[in-house]
């Protein structure tokens, strides 16, 4: 007699898993995993959306030999030689080579920082609050004054050597 595999209810993965809150969908199974990342793309969205994906944004189609199982099990299908999932084949499979997929993760973050906690958002942001807390005149005074001001970066406390 086969041993039978032992089954874990859907409720208990989930409250093993990390956030409790929200359900995610199971990763994908690679056949190269630290190669490759995945990510299913609307090729709907727009007429030339798919266009952008992969001559803009660098992304490539998926192919069945890329995935350590069958297709049908992450409820997909193949449609010439995409894979694809959704009634009428809508979403697509895309594909990057992980260490370009964190590079651009990593630009992208970089760029989020500086236009958020850039020198000018936060010298614009201080006018902005003298101007709120003590008037417009102490704004103009401030906002003529600010290249005087040194602003530095710094996130938390800093580290004794």
């Amino acid at each position: 007699m086969a041993k039978t595999k032992p089954t874990i209810s859907v409720i208990e993965r989930r409250l093993q898993g990390g956030n409790v809150f929200r359900t995610s969908s199971q990763p994908i199974p690679l056949v190269e995993p630290e190669l490759w990342t995945l990510r299913w793309e609307n090729s709907k969205i727009s007429p030339d959306h798919m266009w952008t994906i992969i001559h803009t944004l660098g992304w490539t189609y998926a192919e069945p030999a890329d995935i350590a199982c069958a297709v049908d099990e992450i409820g997909a299908s193949v449609r010439d030689g995409r894979i694809v999932r959704g009634e009428r084949g809508d979403e697509v499979l895309m594909k990057m080579l992980l260490k370009d997929y964190r590079r651009v993760e990593r630009k992208k973050t970089e760029e989020n920082i500086r236009q958020t906690f850039g020198k000018k958002q936060i010298k614009d942001a201080m006018v902005s609050g003298v101007g709120a807390e003590h008037g417009d005149q102490a704004a103009d005074f401030v906002s003529r004054n600010v290249n005087a001001i040194t602003i530095t970066d710094a996130r938390g406390p800093e580290l004794a050597d």
